[in-house]
């Protein structure tokens, strides 16, 4: 019966360490989400930047878990690359490697341990103001007393009596040596996975270390393995993403574990190192602490700088570790199991942006498809260009349809006012990009029947043609940058709407010159006519996506 009080008293202080945990990196998020996302996404064009960035970011959050998350779910939607997210992951590590130095610091004689209820108590009158700035202010305060409450309460349920006695029962004197290491690093890592959070678990093993439960080496193995443990959760938030945000997860795998298995190996040279370097600390705890928060930085900074140099080669590694041809999203569309699991709404609405930059790179080449069919004479190829654009064309209503269910999902969720407005927008581009999509397939197939029928244009009017498809073309090239930016540069779409216009209003009128004047057949004529304005419509349809932009903007 005392084992189990004990075991739930441990329980209750991890539990305590983790709300504060939590509690604290969401009110970060909670007050910087939209520019956490925005500069996460726009300084990542290198690895060092990306891994400069992936450490303050991490740091000021306290959080790699949502900071590798959160990245996943960018490179999902289409806003980070695949090779700008590694250096990110690289700098997330060291980030991370920042709350273990604060638990540290409650050791010693800086205690912000001590502090905790008196820090809390100042926090309340901020909690009786119906303002939201003084009330996340109160959280962040509250989940850092949280934090060190909890950790005193595992230091204190470590160092009882007995407890030492009740560890060596499950994990018998194991000695020294790479064995032991491996099973302890084993150990972390499932700990971690299990309570989902590395910040805690590290909390956990410097509890049971300063508590002497088990020894330096085999706490710095489990350190190696909470860092291996804490990419689940990276992984988990990728199962319902596409390819390229499960290579991510792979890669942020990869990074850590890869790492643990050529650190694993020194951790005896390295202990004996670092203890010395510390030997100076008269407190045996502080001394432990100082010891274990050192090799925590010291792996991943001197593993983020061997990764750093592998980064391409993590990259393609990370395509044989993600087999499947089709995406999550796709299969569970497919099967109509889609179910819209939204973890942040505002981030799923930035997701469908991607969603739609992606819809419009392959009406570009639906466009290109189109052009290419007006200077085709041979059956064969004219088959092999029909059969890509059906593919194309149900790709966008595929994309239309996950669309739809994410904005469904999202829409159940309560929304602020301003992403009611986005929602909404969003909502409204949707259909006009499938109707262009499924415009220009229709376009290829008339075109193969009037071929097939004898029905040929003059040089003429293909050259005009496809003068009207290259402005289409700019157009959605206009309307990726505005999705990219999430913001209407309407001067610029009425631009080239206007030279849409213009053309279709000359071609037009030039038509019917030609028409009287006999210079072409009338089922030509007709056909030709049907064409320019169908993409008349086209280009109307891709200039309404800035309309709706710029209505969210002005909400």
């Amino acid at each position: 019966m005392i084992w189990i009080k004990w075991f739930l008293s441990v329980l209750g202080g991890l539990g305590v360490f983790l709300f504060g945990m939590r509690t604290l990196s969401d009110a970060i998020r909670r007050a910087s989400a939209t520019p956490f996302r925005q500069f996460l996404s726009s300084v990542t064009q290198s690895t060092w930047v990306g891994t400069v960035t992936g450490f303050f970011v991490t740091s000021l959050i306290q959080s790699s878990s949502a900071v590798t998350v959160t990245l996943v779910s960018l490179v999902n939607a289409g806003l980070l690359t695949i090779r700008e997210s590694v250096g990110v992951l690289l700098g997330t590590n060291v980030g991370t490697t920042i709350t273990a130095w604060l638990i540290v610091l409650s050791l010693g004689g800086f205690s912000l341990s001590d502090l905790a209820l008196p820090l809390a108590g100042l926090a309340v009158p901020l909690l009786l103001l119906d303002r939201r700035v003084p009330k996340q202010i109160a959280d962040i305060v509250f989940g850092f007393a949280l934090l060190f409450i909890g950790l005193d309460l595992l230091k204190d349920q470590m160092a009882v009596l007995g407890a030492q006695e009740l560890f060596a029962t499950f994990l018998p004197n194991l000695g020294e040596g790479l064995g032991s290491n491996v099973l302890f690093l084993l150990l972390g890592a499932g700990l971690t996975a299990l309570i989902q959070s590395s910040s805690a678990a590290t909390a956990l093993t410097l509890a049971a270390l300063v508590s002497g439960v088990i020894n330096l080496e085999h706490a710095l193995a489990m350190v190696l393995g909470e860092n291996i443990g804490t990419t689940l959760t990276a992984n988990l938030a990728a199962v319902v993403g596409n390819r390229a945000s499960k290579r991510v997860a792979r890669i942020h795998f990869l990074i850590n574990a890869l790492g643990s298995v050529w650190m694993v190996g020194l951790i005896p040279l390295l202990a004996d190192g670092l203890s010395g370097v510390f030997a100076g600390v008269e407190d045996p705890e502080v001394r432990s602490g100082y010891v274990m928060a050192s090799f925590h930085t010291t792996f991943n900074v001197f593993n983020g700088l061997l990764m750093s140099l592998l980064s391409e080669n993590l990259v393609s590694l990370s395509k044989k570790l993600v087999w499947s041809t089709t995406s999550q999203e796709e299969v569970a569309l497919a099967e109509g199991t889609f179910t819209g699991r939204i973890v942040d709404a505002r981030l799923t609405l930035e997701e469908v942006l991607g969603d739609f930059r992606r819809s419009g790179g392959t009406l570009k080449r639906m466009v290109s498809g189109v052009e290419e069919l007006l200077g085709l004479v041979d059956p064969g190829e004219r088959s092999d260009v029909l059969n890509q654009m059906a593919k194309w064309g149900e790709r966008t209503s595929e994309g239309a349809q996950l669309v739809s269910s994410k904005l469904e999902a999202v829409a159940q969720e309560e929304l602020s006012p301003e992403l009611s407005a986005r929602l909404s927008a969003l909502s409204a581009i949707n259909p006009a990009l499938e109707r262009v999509g499924d415009a220009l397939v229709n376009m290829s197939w008339q075109l193969d029947a009037k071929g097939r029928q004898g029905v040929y244009f003059l040089p003429k009017q293909r050259t005009s043609l496809i003068e009207m498809l290259r402005l289409l073309k700019e157009a959605l090239t206009l309307m990726d940058r505005n999705l990219r930016q999430n913001a209407a540069d309407l001067d610029a779409v009425a631009e080239v709407e206007g030279k849409i216009n213009a053309l279709t209003e000359r071609l037009r009128e030039k038509h019917l010159r030609d028409l009287d004047k006999g210079k072409y057949p009338a089922s030509s004529g007709v056909f030709y006519n049907d064409l320019v304005n169908d993409l008349e419509k086209c280009g109307d349809r891709v200039a309404s996506v800035a309309t709706h932009l710029a209505s969210e903007e002005g909400a």
